[in-house]
């Protein structure tokens, strides 16, 4: 299907015939319980199994506790697919085994993850990892973008990520590595205009099948991740699971970045109000690294940017990295990197 981007909106805002079928049985359900009965009964009962709808009401089994990676991804060919997701379907929780990203195109849903019930707004981008309980639920207006991705094509597609230490990095890491489950991360773009069209090009891309369309689909993706990292790693909500309960990470490792410079583990533990032993194994569990690895990898990541884009003598960058002894950096940026300080600045400049 060829979508030109002016009648992008007009496309995703229209009801379909299923959203139609759902938002009377809705209406109904609340406002007489005779029509909604009868309503029922004159429903097509071909229609509603060749369409997979769901009717709590004509349904006598939970509906796809688990959905299959493999019934997602029937038919489709590549790693990526694209959906609305259906105004006024009713509510049912369930988990995957595949990655979700549900972006709130227009409007709100309310959502349930984990058991924790919140609201997602205009711009809000929601990863929900395999193994994630969680529901939608949208009861207006609203619209709402599902991108389903194989697990297989995260493995390649954000490798390149899980070098850095951002909490981006930290929490990809975390799932696809430790094969935990419960995780999930969200973006607060507040309706980023930037953000919103590259959304509609995903979308139009996908429609359109056109000739190697799995690989602008891929390479999309990726810009529009760099996009959110670059812009909004401040600005979200990351949960990944322990083995003792559900904790954030995101707000530690942004705490680190921002006071790398002589910041010690009881202060850290103290500003949160853990323990010095308990908040090591969390950043241990949740980043593969400690909290010395963590605190060289920002510091040396600073150096070079330094290094790269100022004038600052060798001495002074050790210094605002939070460096005492400028030997002991020579030496563990040699160590690091293979190479002096002086060296790398004459390689990148």
């Amino acid at each position: 299907m060829k979508l030109a981007k002016k009648d992008f909106y007009n496309y995703i805002s229209f009801y379909e015939e299923d959203e139609l079928i759902y938002k009377k049985l809705y209406y109904l359900e609340k406002t007489s319980q005779e029509a909604f009965s009868n309503y029922l009964k004159s429903l097509d009962k071909d229609l509603i199994i060749n369409h997979k709808l769901y009717i709590p009401a004509l349904q006598n089994e939970p509906w796809y506790p688990f959905i299959d990676e493999n019934i997602i991804f029937d038919n489709v060919a590549g790693d990526i697919k694209l959906a609305k997701h259906y105004r006024y379907s009713p509510v049912f929780e369930h988990c995957h085994g595949f990655f979700e990203i549900l972006c709130i195109y227009e409007g709100q849903a309310e959502t349930s993850i984990q058991g924790i019930e919140q609201t997602l707004h205009n711009g809000d981008i929601c990863i929900i990892p395999p193994n994630t309980i969680h529901s939608v639920g949208i009861f207006n207006d609203s619209i709402a973008i599902n991108l389903s991705i194989r697990t297989s094509a995260f493995h390649s597609t954000f490798f390149p990520l899980l070098s850095n230490n951002s909490a981006l990095g930290s929490f990809f890491s975390h799932v696809l590595y430790k094969k935990t489950e419960g995780n999930y991360l969200i973006f607060h773009t507040k309706g980023d205009p930037d953000i919103h069209s590259s959304l509609e090009d995903l979308f139009i891309e996908y429609l359109g099948h056109q000739k190697y369309s799995a690989v602008f689909l891929s390479t999309m993706l990726m810009l529009f991740w760099a996009k959110l990292l670059r812009y909004y790693e401040q600005d979200m909500d990351c949960t990944l699971t322990r083995n003792h309960g559900s904790v954030s990470i995101t707000s530690i490792i942004n705490y680190l970045n921002a006071n790398y410079q002589t910041i010690t583990l009881s202060d850290l533990a103290e500003h949160f109000g853990f323990s010095q032993s308990y908040l090591s194994t969390l950043l241990k569990e949740s980043t593969g690294k400690t909290f010395l690895q963590i605190i060289k990898g920002i510091k040396l990541t600073q150096a070079c940017h330094a290094l790269k884009e100022t004038t600052l003598s060798i001495a002074a960058i050790c210094e605002v990295i939070g460096y005492e002894n400028p030997e002991h950096f020579m030496r563990t940026f040699k160590k690091e990197y293979g190479m002096t300080p002086g060296a790398y600045r004459k390689e990148h400049q």
